[in-house]
């Protein structure tokens, strides 16, 4: 179980300590697995997930060709569709946990919660608007038409919402491998290793030992 400090906070003060008890939902923890099978075995009853800690990656096909996005802290998600709604759209989505997650369970409490005090309901919107101006972005980031630039535009976003300012430059703790970026710049992954050989000839992007990367300041007003 696990209490939401961020949603907590849109509770008006002198209400908080019985919202506190309302607001202790279930929290459960995946690894590199899809998750609709943690979904519907140990939290079928929500009505979103929190994500509280980890990355998560929602890949959408269509015609056989997979879209990635990459989700964090704070984001959320709705539970997946059922088989029945998955053959009337013909793109397919599912969310895989990439590495460690965690995830706070939106249930019925948090519902009742949010009847009561407002403030609840009006978190939730303004962070599912941030989803939605960040998905735009993302689209917007895929009509650029050279993959360097589209490279420079996904390590812009990722050092804004995962990064931590080194004294000359950002570093970035993220497992991504080149194939995953492909997916989430619409790329190849011989092209993204090419490219990503060319930006780090040009001191904007390095790929240091374990997991993390190095990046150049100036790319946050490229």
């Amino acid at each position: 179980m696990a209490t939401l400090p961020e949603i907590l906070a849109s509770v008006p003060a002198e209400d908080r300590l019985p919202a506190e008890r309302t607001l202790t939902v279930p929290l459960v923890s995946a690894r590199n697995e899809d998750l609709a099978d943690v979904i519907s075995t140990q939290i079928p009853g929500a009505f979103g997930l929190l994500i509280v800690d980890g990355v998560v990656l929602k890949e959408t096909t269509l015609a056989r060709r997979p879209a990635l996005e990459l989700l964090g802290r704070g984001d959320l998600l709705a539970p997946p569709l059922t088989p029945a709604h998955q053959l009337e759209s013909r793109a397919v989505s599912r969310y895989l946990a990439h590495g460690p997650v965690s995830l706070a369970a939106l249930e019925d409490q948090v519902r009742q919660a949010a009847q009561r005090w407002p403030g609840i309901a009006d978190f939730l919107h303004d962070r599912l608007a941030r989803q939605t101006h960040h998905a735009s972005m993302h689209l917007a980031m895929l009509h650029l038409p050279r993959i360097e630039e589209r490279l420079i535009a996904l390590f812009s976003d990722l050092a804004e919402r995962f990064g931590h300012m080194a004294p000359d430059s950002i570093l970035i703790e993220l497992p991504l491998t080149h194939e995953i970026i492909g997916g989430l710049v619409a790329g190849r992954r011989p092209t993204v290793t090419l490219a990503l050989q060319e930006l780090a000839s040009n001191g904007l992007i390095a790929r240091l030992e374990g997991n993390r990367w190095k990046l150049d300041r100036s790319i946050l007003a490229a």
